[in-house]
C-alpha cells in the first residue's frame, strides 16, 4: 500500500526520526495506555454511570451493592479512563516537549499493566461484598496502583528533570502532577487497608474527600494545565507563559496540599472549626487558580490562528473544555466561600457538581479535542477527510449535554430528594458513553490506518 498524498504532522511531532516508520515503530507505549483508557470507560465507568442511577429510579434492589458501586465507578473514571489516558499521552509528549527520550524506559511499560490489574481488582472487589478474599483484592489492588504511580513518577522525574531537557514551565506541571499521582495513591492504599481492617467494602465518604481531591486537582487538572499552558500558545500563535505558568502550578499545588491534610484530618474524626474553615477556603481558592490558569493558557484570547482548515472544528472542543474549566472555578468559589463564611462542612452535593464540572465536562472534553488535534493516527484522518467536522462537533455536543445534566442534577439535588432526579444523571451518563463510544471507533480506525501505512513504508538501513 502506498501513500496517495503526504501525512499531516500533528503539532507535538518535533522529533527527527531517521525514517518515519523507524519512528512510528519505536514510538512510547501511548497505543496501549489509550486503548485500555476508553475500555475502561465505556465497559465499565460510563455503564456504571448508566446502571447506578437507573437503579435507584426503577427500584432495582440493588441495596447494599449501590454504593461499592458508585465508589468502583468514581475509580474506574479518575484510574481507569483518565489516569491512563493522561500517562499514555505524558508518554508521548514528555520527549517532544523536553528533546529527550523516555528514561526508564522499561518503567513506562510496566506501568500500563500494573495499573490496568489494579482498576481490575478494585472493579471486582469492591462490588463482591464482604469476606477475605474481597479485602484481599482490595489491597491488591492498592499496592498495585502505588507501583503504577511510583513507576510513572520516576518516568516523568528521569525524562524532564535532567540538565538537557526543554520541558520548561510544562516540566512543572508534569512533575507536580506525578507527584501528586503518587501521593494519591499512597492515600487510597492506606484507606483501602483501612476499610479491609474494619472488614467494610468501602471507603468512608468523609475519608475519600481528600484522595478524590487530589486524583482531580492535583494529578487531572495540573496535567492539563501543563499541556495547555505548551501546545495552546503554539496554535494560537501568543508567546509561551513562562513565569505566569510556574506560579500556578505552584499555587494549585498549595491549594491541593491544603485542602487534602484539612480533609484527613477531619476524616480522622476531628471536628475543629479551624480545619473546616481552611478546607472550604483551599476549595474555594481553586476558582482564582483556575481562572488564571485559563488567562495564561490564552484559549479565550487568540493572537493568530495557526490550525489548518481540516483541524479548526477540534479547537472548539478545546474551549468548550475551557469554559467547563470556567464552570468548575465559578462552582468552586461559591461553595467554598459560602461554607467558609458559615463555618459549615463544604455540600456534598456541591463538592459533587464541581467534579463533575471538571471530569465530564473539563477533563473528558480536553481528552478528546486535543487527542484529536495532536495525536498523528488523527492527522491522518485529517487528510484523508479534511471536509469532515460532524465526529468532533457530535462529540462536543454530547459531552457538554451530559455534563450539563450531572452538574445541574448535583446542584439541584438538596432540593430535589426524590428518586425522579437520577433519571437526568442516567441520561447523562447515556450522553457520555455515546461520546466515548464514537471517539474511540474514530481512534480504533484511524490506528488501522496508520498502521496499514507504517506497514507500507520500507526502514532505512542503518548508516544511510
Amino acid at each position: 500500500m502506498q501513500m496517495s498524498q503526504p501525512v499531516n504532522i500533528p503539532l507535538s511531532e518535533t522529533a527527527e526520526p531517521s525514517s518515519a516508520g523507524a519512528f512510528w515503530r519505536h514510538d512510547p507505549p501511548y497505543h496501549l495506555f489509550l486503548l485500555t483508557s476508553l475500555a475502561f470507560a465505556i465497559t465499565a465507568g460510563f455503564t456504571l454511570a448508566i446502571l447506578a442511577p437507573l437503579s435507584m429510579a426503577l427500584e432495582w434492589g440493588w441495596g447494599r451493592h449501590y454504593l461499592p458501586l458508585t465508589q468502583a465507578h468514581g475509580q474506574v473514571q479518575v484510574l481507569g479512563f483518565v489516569a491512563l489516558f493522561i500517562i499514555g499521552m505524558a508518554y508521548r509528549l514528555m520527549p517532544r516537549f523536553s528533546g529527550r527520550p523516555l528514561t526508564p524506559r522499561l518503567l513506562a511499560w510496566a506501568s500500563w499493566p500494573m495499573l490496568s490489574l489494579a482498576v481490575v481488582l478494585r472493579l471486582i472487589a469492591q462490588p463482591a461484598g464482604e469476606g477475605l478474599w474481597q479485602r484481599t483484592l482490595l489491597v491488591s489492588s492498592g499496592c498495585l496502583g502505588m507501583l503504577a504511580a511510583t513507576a510513572f513518577a520516576l518516568v516523568v522525574v528521569g525524562t524532564l528533570m535532567h540538565r538537557q531537557s526543554r520541558a520548561e514551565a510544562t516540566g512543572y506541571f508534569f512533575v507536580l502532577a506525578a507527584a501528586f499521582f503518587v501521593l494519591q495513591a499512597g492515600i487510597n492504599l492506606a484507606l483501602v487497608v483501612l476499610a479491609a481492617q474494619r472488614g467494610e467494602d468501602v471507603i468512608r465518604a468523609t475519608e475519600a474527600a481528600g484522595l478524590l481531591h487530589v486524583q482531580f486537582y492535583g494529578f487531572i487538572a495540573m496535567f492539563i494545565f501543563g499541556v495547555a499552558s505548551r501546545a495552546i500558545p503554539t496554535i494560537s500563535g501568543l508567546p509561551r507563559p513562562q513565569i505566569q505558568a510556574k506560579a500556578v502550578a505552584l499555587a494549585l499545588a498549595a491549594a491541593v496540599l491544603v485542602y487534602t491534610v484539612a480533609s484527613l484530618w477531619i476524616g480522622s474524626g476531628s471536628r475543629s472549626e479551624a480545619l473546616v474553615r481552611t478546607e472550604a477556603v483551599s476549595f474555594a481558592a481553586l476558582g482564582p487558580i483556575f481562572l488564571a490558569g485559563v488567562w495564561v493558557v490564552g484559549i479565550f484570547r487568540p493572537a493568530a490562528n495557526r490550525l489548518a482548515g481540516a483541524s479548526q472544528h477540534h479547537i472548539w472542543l478545546i474551549r468548550a473544555a475551557f469554559a467547563w474549566a470556567l464552570i468548575s472555578a465559578g462552582l468552586s468559589a461559591y461553595y467554598g466561600v459560602r461554607a467558609s463564611a458559615g463555618g459549615d462542612f463544604l455540600p456534598v452535593f456541591g463538592v459533587d457538581a464541581v467534579r463533575h464540572a471538571a471530569g465530564v465536562g473539563w477533563a473528558t472534553t480536553m481528552i478528546a479535542g486535543m487527542a484529536m488535534l495532536i495525536l498523528p493516527e488523527f492527522a491522518i484522518r485529517r487528510t484523508r477527510h479534511p471536509t469532515e467536522r460532524w465526529p468532533a462537533l457530535t462529540i462536543l455536543v454530547l459531552l457538554s449535554m451530559a455534563a450539563a445534566l450531572r452538574v445541574a442534577v448535583a446542584v439541584a439535588a438538596a432540593q430535589w430528594p426524590d428518586t425522579d432526579r437520577y433519571w437526568p444523571m442516567a441520561a447523562g451518563g447515556m450522553l457520555a458513553e455515546g461520546a466515548l463510544l464514537l471517539f474511540a471507533a474514530l481512534f480504533v480506525v484511524s490506528l488501522w490506518q496508520k498502521q496499514s501505512i507504517v506497514a507500507s513504508i520500507p526502514l532505512r538501513p542503518a548508516g544511510k
